[in-house]
């Protein structure tokens, strides 16, 4: 029996991912991502609100037209993050097809699309636990717990037949993640075990050297410089991934440690919070508060103001984003002003692209013309390095070796990375979006 993989998004690029694998005419989808620094180069732009043509137009999502009219029987979700979900509600419906993921992962997706005009999907969106698995016409689909920057991420293994193809997006090989469950390294050595034909792994992080660090040690790094920051009498402000609730509850325990009132201000904080609440992931202290509508902001950090010394204040920000809290406030658009002595904590990396990197740089410098001190990378990645990335293929033993989820340089860092390990380069297959790969008999 043939396989074949069709990359539609994600390969030469950063966000957009989207990999249908076909069964003999039978498809599955596997993610349906944007891509966001494509999205923010036009400033108008409202996802919600464009059209999935004009979305293709720009580059924000992928083009499917490719696959319109075949038998695709599934789409299957990694995880939650918006380069992996952000386009289901502009793609989906044209497909036939339940939608799986995990329930964190589909308590997002059903958020995000309450939030755009006119969706209204017809596509049943399934629950699936991750270590669960489902089978539709024929077709095997296992999700295998994997540690990544958001809870509930899953390798996905699709098998038919015996053939079996795994999708490894986005990991690290974390022993302590703080929250959720460690790599199912078990498992993932049975599946080699029973004979894995390919395995498409992210390359997001590989010119990094690794292994990635442990979410513990971003803790640590956290205590330290939140002591260090809280001992002025300034007001200490942290940002983050809005999505990395292991990271925020971090925030928050160490706040309260310190002896100050960790508030989480900003619609995307709340929204991903509540999801992880709602859901059963975290659970935060019953005090915290946490406010997402323009009144409320505006209520509390006006009481910020009065006692600053008192407070931490956790908000969106971190990548410099012109219409986050963080940037408002730098701004003059909220009622918080930053005064000398004030502390600012980005615990999270500049996404590389230059839309990102010169929003920040901005951000930075209006915040330090203010008179704050900046903490910056206070962070560990979501990723794995070379090594770590090294590790998990000699673990998984795939026939065929497909690097993905990256731009074109670091595709060929995992092909070089996959003739050291031994792969002849008949193995190892850089693939380009809209272009299918045909393995098996």
């Amino acid at each position: 029996m043939s396989v074949e993989i069709l990359p539609l998004g994600g390969l030469g690029e950063v966000g957009k991912n989207m990999t249908a694998l076909g069964f003999d005419g039978n498809y599955i989808i596997v993610d349906m991502g944007i891509r966001l620094d494509s999205i923010m180069a036009f400033e108008e732009a409202e996802i919600g609100k464009m059209s999935r043509e004009e979305l293709i137009n720009i580059n924000g999502i992928p083009d499917d037209n490719i696959l319109h009219g075949r038998k695709v029987k599934a789409i299957v979700l990694t995880h939650g993050h918006l380069d992996h979900i952000g386009a289901v509600g502009k793609l989906a419906y044209a497909y036939n097809a339940p939608i799986y993921g995990t329930p964190f992962t589909i308590e997002l997706t059903r958020r995000l699309l309450r939030e755009e005009s006119g969706v209204r999907l017809k596509n049943e969106l399934i629950t699936v636990n991750p270590g669960g698995s489902v089978r539709t016409h024929g077709i095997d689909i296992e999700f295998i717990n994997a540690t990544h920057s958001i809870l509930h991420t899953v390798f996905v293994s699709v098998r038919r037949d015996g053939e079996s193809v795994l999708f490894a997006s986005d990991f690290k090989l974390d022993e302590q993640p703080l929250l959720g469950e460690k790599t199912d390294r078990a498992r993932l050595r049975r599946l080699a075990s029973e004979g894995l034909l390919a395995a498409l792994i992210g390359a997001v992080r590989l010119d990094e050297p690794g292994p990635t660090k442990s979410e513990a040690h971003a803790r640590q790094m956290l205590k330290e410089v939140m002591s260090e920051a809280c001992s002025n009498n300034g007001l200490v402000i942290a940002t983050t991934f809005s999505s990395h609730i292991v990271r925020l509850k971090s925030i928050v325990d160490l706040a309260f440690d310190i002896g100050r009132t960790p508030v989480l201000v900003g619609r995307s904080l709340r929204n991903y919070c509540t999801a992880a609440m709602d859901v059963g992931l975290v659970d935060f202290p019953p005090e915290l508060s946490i406010h997402g509508r323009p009144n409320a902001v505006h209520n509390l950090l006006r009481e910020i103001n009065k006692s600053r010394s008192d407070y931490v204040l956790i908000c969106t920000g971190h990548q410099g984003e012109p219409t986050s809290v963080l940037s408002k406030i730098a701004n003059g658009q909220l009622p918080l002003d930053i005064r000398d002595g004030d502390e600012v904590i980005f615990s999270a990396s500049v996404i590389p692209n230059p839309i990102n990197e010169s929003n920040r740089e901005l951000l930075e410098t209006k915040l330090m013309a203010k008179g704050a001190h900046i903490y910056r990378d206070v962070h560990v990645s979501g990723h794995a390095g070379r090594v770590d990335t090294s590790e998990f293929i000699e673990m998984i033993k795939p026939d065929n070796l497909i690097p993905c989820h990256s731009t074109f340089d670091k595709l060929r860092l995992m092909i070089e990375l996959g003739k050291e390990l031994g792969y002849s380069d008949d193995r190892l297959h850089q693939l380009r979006n809209g272009t299918s790969l045909i393995l098996g008999d």
